[in-house]
């Protein structure tokens, strides 16, 4: 191990002139008047500039901090920042730093030169730099030659390290005064730099001009190491995301929910949605929204699909509800993705009041978008107390118009078949024909009881007729023209 480095300095110089003793003996006087004036004036110049455009509290700081400020003086306007750590501010330096600099072994020489020496080694660190300078000279101002020698004091010093370290490794620096984070570190989602110990990656360790000692300001800190720009660019984005204030939901540190989210999903949601709570109360839950899985359905950031959906509004059900899709690829469907209506038009996708999340109660959910052309009719013909959906699929059907089953059956479940179905094995073998493989000469279709007879949502006529009151000829004249020829059928 080496000598420590000793550095021998002395104050003192010898004076050989005898004829300019008288001329250096005046200046001295003169300075030993002049000196304490000028000191006194940069004191009160540098208490006023702490006092006045610092604040008391960096006045403190640079008190106490006299020491390390010497050497680390660009750390003085930190102070002034918004936002300051609390060792830094309060002269604990070595809560975190070890004990550095270099100690050195001078002679000084007693005297004038010597105190100004001293004072001069207070203040250095300060703007004085002019007011200095100009006092460089009588640094040298020593004894006339002939007099008594100088004082000469020695003073030794310890030689300790030259760097500054921290006193812990970095990882483990910060738990020193912030170990009620400590429980954090056991959260099943933490933040990387959090969970590495590197929080100088978003923390300033002395002083910042944001807030929580940040790097930079929150809605700039977030985006130099997640990348947002693909989300931002979608064509709707979520406001908190759009304004980047990312702590609104994100734990900085550690969460116990995924995404380091500050609160269960939807809890968090809740905050700014909260026409929506009330629907946690209904009977019927749809399943993500029941088990706190907002973000099964809604993208947090960005989404070309509104509202914030992760894909297209049908092909979102689709993804857990696949039997319906098929459902859709009957050859007669109900027009959902088309002229506007989509599943949320029937469905609640939060909760509802009624089976299946409906949005209303039996007919009074088809009477939504049908009322103006069948809720008068049916609502005073003999059908009223059938539902819409005993007789109608809402999804698809193989049997237009989106029916349960095929026409006539669909009716003949209501409709007695001995007295209705041609083909039924009683005594009336002589009903009228309504199965689709006779011809509508009329509607130009297959021939069923709704086909050119019957109006199953109601009619102004008896027996729902559609185009006259029966029972008069007028109905079947339609198809059994009198005029030969006129039609294809059975004429009278």
């Amino acid at each position: 191990m080496s000598d420590p480095e000793v550095v021998v300095v002395d104050d003192g110089v010898q004076q050989n002139s005898d004829a300019e003793g008288g001329n250096r003996d005046s200046k001295s006087r003169y300075w030993l008047i002049l000196l304490p004036l000028l000191l006194l004036l940069c004191a009160t110049t540098v208490a006023v500039d702490h006092w006045v455009t610092r604040g008391p509290d960096q006045a403190v700081f640079i008190a106490r901090n006299l020491e390390c400020l010497q050497c680390h003086t660009e750390l003085i306007p930190d102070m002034g920042l918004e936002s300051v750590h609390n060792p830094f501010m309060h002269k604990e330096c070595t809560v975190c730093h070890t004990v550095h600099g270099r100690e050195i072994e001078r002679t000084i020489t007693s005297g004038t030169s010597t105190t100004f020496e001293r004072v001069r080694a207070v203040i250095e660190w300060l703007p004085l730099n002019i007011v200095v300078s100009l006092f460089d000279g009588a640094s040298g101002v020593t004894q006339e030659q002939g007099s008594e020698p100088p004082i000469q004091d020695r003073t030794t010093g310890k030689v300790v390290e030259t760097e500054s370290n921290l006193i812990v490794p970095i990882e483990d620096l910060c738990w020193i005064c912030h170990g009620d984070l400590g429980p954090k570190l056991a959260y099943p989602y933490g933040h990387d730099p959090f969970s590495r110990g590197q929080c100088m990656t978003c923390h300033e360790p002395h002083a910042s001009q944001y807030s929580a000692l940040l790097l930079q300001d929150e809605r700039d800190l977030c985006i130099t190491c997640h990348s947002v720009g693909t989300e931002m660019a979608r064509d709707q984005t979520h406001p908190p995301f759009a304004q980047r204030v990312c702590l609104d939901c994100h734990d900085p540190h550690a969460s116990e929910w995924s995404g380091i989210l500050v609160s269960r999903q939807t809890e968090l949601c809740f905050r700014c949605h909260p026409s929506v709570a009330p629907l946690s109360k209904m009977p019927v839950q749809h399943q993500p929204f029941e088990y706190d899985n907002c973000m099964g359905c809604h993208e947090p950031h960005g989404s070309d699909y509104r509202p914030l959906l992760l894909k297209a509004e049908q092909d979102l059900c689709y993804d857990c509800h696949p039997d319906i899709k098929d459902e859709f690829q009957l050859a007669s469907i109900h027009p959902v993705g088309t002229y506007e209506l989509n599943c949320a038009d029937c469905h609640d996708a939060h909760a509802a009041n009624y089976s299946g999340l409906l949005i209303a109660e039996d007919n009074e959910l088809c009477y939504t978008c049908h009322s103006a052309a069948i809720e008068p009719q049916y609502e005073a013909s003999a059908h009223s107390a059938i539902l819409c959906v005993d007789c109608h699929t809402p999804h698809g059907s193989s049997y237009a118009p989106i029916l349960v089953s095929q026409n006539p059956d669909l009716c003949l479940e209501c409709h007695n078949p001995r007295y209705y179905d041609e083909s039924s094995r009683t005594v009336r073998r002589n009903n009228h024909p309504v199965r689709p493989v006779h011809f509508d000469v009329n509607n130009r279709t297959p021939l069923t009881c709704t086909s050119s007879c019957h109006d199953p949502h109601g009619t102004d006529y008896a027996f729902m007729m559609r185009y006259m009151d029966g029972p008069y000829d007028g109905n079947c004249l339609i198809c059994h023209a009198v005029i030969e020829g006129e039609r294809v059928g059975v004429d009278f």
